[in-house]
């Protein structure tokens, strides 16, 4: 297949040579495509640096979220530098808006109960315990298959995960029942959580079973909340973060150290001076 000409198909071709994930593809080609329709009649490659920091301040102007306007700038990053090479990384001095200070949202062991048993589907239901119980994020969880489960060593191999590195994380003997019921007779490169046509689950579909679950429990949470929760008991039972960022997944020890700020203290057995 020739390198295409147009813009939008040659950004994607781009991004795929340097193997980047499908939803980061689509996520980036996304962004590309709002700049040049705010851009027009001027060429993206005629915009100078001062003209993009405009369009980044018409993002925050409109509501857009912090995380929105970095993936912008991520994208624009990747057309003006690989593509274009119109400037090196040191050149282009377009700052990324600064990160929110908020704490990630965490549940308790009986809040993360309560939630799977609000899911009757048996199958749904183990999606919702696998978040939690291996710290998957849930683009990992839909692209696990049934030969990445070691039952022997109660493990499993994510493959290609954020930044197409692979690791491997912990199950719950608790879910050993489950997970020998889902893989029996199934051929290994098949999806670990099928949808009811056998196909492989998308994103929002498992976001979906966790919104309704929190929907009838009461208990504020998404398929994050649960990765968040993941990290934050291993470490109130004392695991080394060193070990929790490995089951991560996490490139920086910094975003794992995040997790120390929501520890409860109760647990901990840490009690006022007063």
């Amino acid at each position: 297949m020739a390198l295409s000409t147009d813009l939008y198909a040659r950004f994607q071709q781009e991004l795929q040579l340097r193997n980047y994930r499908p939803n980061t593809i689509r996520t980036y080609r996304s962004a590309l495509q709002g700049y040049v329709r705010w851009l027009r009649p001027v060429h993206p490659r005629e915009a100078t640096l001062e003209r993009l920091r405009e369009y980044l301040l018409h993002l925050f102007e409109t509501g857009r979220s912090r995380s929105t306007v970095d993936q912008v700038v991520s994208a624009l990053k990747f057309l003006y530098i690989e593509l274009y090479e119109r400037y090196t990384a040191a050149d282009f001095c377009v700052a990324r808006p600064r990160r929110e200070s908020t704490l990630p949202r965490v549940l308790n062991r009986w809040e993360v109960l309560a939630l799977a048993d609000a899911v009757p589907n048996r199958r749904h239901r183990l999606a919702v315990l696998l978040l939690y119980a291996a710290g998957l994020r849930v683009s990992e969880l839909i692209a696990a298959n049934v030969g990445d489960v070691d039952l022997d060593s109660l493990s499993l191999h994510v493959r290609s995960g954020k930044g197409a590195r692979d690791r491997i994380t912990v199950l719950s003997d608790r879910l050993r029942e489950d997970l020998s019921w889902i893989c029996s007779g199934r051929p290994n490169d098949t999806p670990l959580i099928p949808n009811r046509d056998g196909e492989r689950w998308t994103t929002r579909s498992a976001q979906h079973v966790v919104e309704r679950a929190a929907a009838r429990t009461g208990v504020s949470a998404s398929c994050h909340t649960l990765r968040h929760s993941f990290a934050t008991h291993l470490l109130e039972d004392g695991t080394d973060i060193r070990f929790i960022q490995t089951l991560l997944g996490h490139a920086k020890i910094e975003t794992t150290t995040r997790y120390t700020h929501v520890r409860n203290p109760a647990v901990l057995r840490i009690r006022s001076p007063l």
